[in-house]
């Protein structure tokens, strides 16, 4: 496990080239939101899914969400219906009807979460990349949302060492969870 120091206001390129090379091999990364701290890996990556699932103490069969670039990509994973331009980017995540190319280990339902967090770090680091990204809180299930790193590494204690890289962009602002709208059917 790594840990390094995001500028939130204007984060450097190189970091997000670090973190985006990360995900590209394979690896699980906790990271700043519009709302709270994250865990993510690349969608299509079922290992790193899992190690999401044990770090977050979950089970695989709760869905995850994924976090797109643009609506572009969103529409890639999902069936998009024309109003959703007013929720996203922001601190929503929409709930429509997947499409086949998101794997079950992200959601065996018929419905997929969509994310595209309106804040700096995520629209650089999304900007570079063509698959989706799992977005999921980075607290244990059932707990309270993570604002800061000491409060991240607390809850997840040892299973820290299962994130290879951890994006430290200060205490967030004390911010809910993305509100779910939903868009499915």
């Amino acid at each position: 496990m790594e840990i390094i120091k995001l500028n939130p206001v204007s984060p450097e390129p190189e970091l997000i080239e670090k973190v985006r090379a990360i995900l590209l091999r394979g690896g699980v990364i906790a990271y700043p939101t519009d709302t709270v701290y994250g865990l993510g890996a690349l969608v299509s990556n079922l290992a790193a899914v899992k190690k999401i699932n044990d770090i977050k103490e979950r089970t695989a069969d709760k869905p995850l969400s994924i976090m797109v670039k643009d609506l572009e990509m969103a529409d890639y994973y999902g069936k998009i219906k024309s109003g959703i331009e007013r929720y996203l980017p922001g601190r929503f995540t929409i709930l429509v009807n997947k499409k086949d190319t998101v794997p079950t280990w992200i959601t065996p339902n018929e419905f997929v979460g969509i994310r595209i967090p309106d804040y700096p770090f995520t629209k650089m680091l999304m900007a570079g990349m063509f698959e989706a990204v799992v977005t999921t809180s980075a607290n244990i299930s059932r707990q309270v949302p993570v604002h800061s790193i000491a409060d991240l590494l607390a809850q997840v204690g040892k299973r820290a060492d299962m994130i290879d890289l951890i994006v430290d962009a200060g205490e967030l602002a004390f911010n809910p969870p993305s509100t779910l709208i939903n868009m499915s059917a």
